[in-house]
């Protein structure tokens, strides 16, 4: 058996993955980017900030940064780095007055509930994707040194981006419906489900359809699970090919295979000829090819798998993803050996698997994919540590929010 056909790194069916178009941040080289996102901040004027717009670049540095660090799993340090992005707003909002400044405050406290799932404490995750229910009611909120009055939401409301309401519902149900399955408590999820379809705005209830797919995929309920995904509705052809993939999910589970192919067939077509229009297209593009493969695989259709492979190895050339990129090549490797391609696929592979700083990439060939030694990414976290302690205004409670918390 080839090292390609026993890589740990093949997905299992189903997967927890959420497939429907919504943000995300594609992941280039973690080095290189690590040492773009640290000169960046060295030109900020993080000290004496007062323009929104300075805000908004210092605010949008500081949260990639702590998302660089999270992906190479030093996720206690990306965990201080988002504690100190909010003393950093608090400090501002003391010497300025502004409501506005307390807007910065949601993006590193919604991050706080993100690494809280990855680490696994979904207790401590849940209170931090709440905010849309605070601004819907404008009741206040304490985000850690951070305090959002009714009339600071009024504020950021009126003055922020009009998609925030709707941004934070998305949140609400994207993130609590993440964790409960990355816990695998379906009691809990059923729960959140019920819950969020009475509070939420319906047009946020896309992701609460997706959920609840999810969890009956992982419970084994595949018939109500297809059911589901073929009754939702979509807003985009991207949501379209998502009920679908979960739909020819469930069709595998079912030992239905002829009508998952059908399905999965039209899924192909769709994602062979797509392009990116938007930032967000590319990273849900590659994502559904991701999942496309695996279902091909799955179905015993290696030349369907493999276009669509080659597919995603075409996308990341534009638009760099280097976990993706590693599956891809991974998957590649295991199911065209002879391809006249694969000596190019094995040295990039290798090249991968020896450079790369994503702990995703790196878990496939070291048994610890912890940081070992000198790292640009805790460079990166050393600075943004320097530029907070640096900048501390000497009050007592500010000061324990800035202190090291290992």
């Amino acid at each position: 058996m080839s090292k390609w056909s026993s890589n740990p790194s093949k997905p299992s069916l189903p997967s927890r993955e959420f497939l429907r178009h919504h943000e995300r941040l594609l992941r280039p080289p973690l080095e290189k980017w690590t040492l773009r996102l640290h000169r960046e901040l060295n030109g900020l004027n993080v000290a004496s900030a007062t323009e929104p717009e300075e805000f908004s670049s210092i605010s949008s540095c500081l949260n990639k940064a702590s998302f660089a660090v999270a992906s190479a799993r030093c996720f206690d340090k990306a965990l201080q780095m988002c504690e100190y992005q909010l003393a950093w707003v608090a400090q501002r909002f003391t010497e300025n007055s502004d409501a506005r400044i307390l807007g910065h405050a949601i993006q590193p406290w919604i991050n706080i509930g993100r690494l809280h799932v990855l680490r696994g404490d979904l207790n401590e995750a849940l209170p931090h994707f709440v905010l849309a229910e605070h601004l819907a009611d404008l009741e206040p909120a304490r985000l850690g040194p951070c305090f959002l009055s009714s009339d600071a939401w009024k504020t950021i409301l009126a003055e922020g981006p009009s998609a925030l309401p709707s941004i934070l519902w998305n949140v609400y149900t994207l993130e609590t419906l993440k964790g409960y399955l990355r816990v695998r408590d379906f009691a809990g999820l059923r729960s959140a489900i019920s819950r969020s379809r009475r509070i939420v705005p319906t047009k946020s209830h896309g992701f609460i359809t997706e959920g609840e797919i999810l969890g009956l995929l992982h419970q084994g309920d595949a018939e109500k699970a297809v059911a589901c995904a073929v009754d939702a509705s979509f807003a985009s052809p991207f949501d379209e090919a998502a009920y679908g993939l979960h739909e020819v999910t469930g069709l595998i589970m079912l030992g239905r295979t002829s009508e998952a192919l059908h399905r999965a067939k039209g899924i192909v077509t769709f994602l062979s000829y797509v392009e990116p229009q938007r930032p967000k297209d590319s990273p849900t593009i590659l994502r559904q090819l991701k999942q496309v493969s695996v279902l091909m695989e799955a179905l015993g259709e290696s030349q369907y798998a493999l276009a669509t492979i080659l597919r995603g190895l075409d996308v990341c050339n534009d638009y760099e993803d280097e976990p993706l990129q590693f599956f891809f090549l991974s998957s590649a490797l295991r199911l065209a050996p002879g391809h006249p391609e694969s000596p190019n696929w094995v040295r990039e592979y290798d090249s991968l698997g020896r450079h790369s700083l994503y702990a995703e990439v790196r878990s496939v060939r070291e048994a610890d994919s912890d940081l070992q030694g000198p790292s640009p990414v805790l460079d990166l976290f050393r600075a943004v540590e320097a530029v907070a302690l640096d900048n501390e205004v000497g009050s007592p409670a500010l000061h324990r929010s800035l202190a090291p918390f290992d």
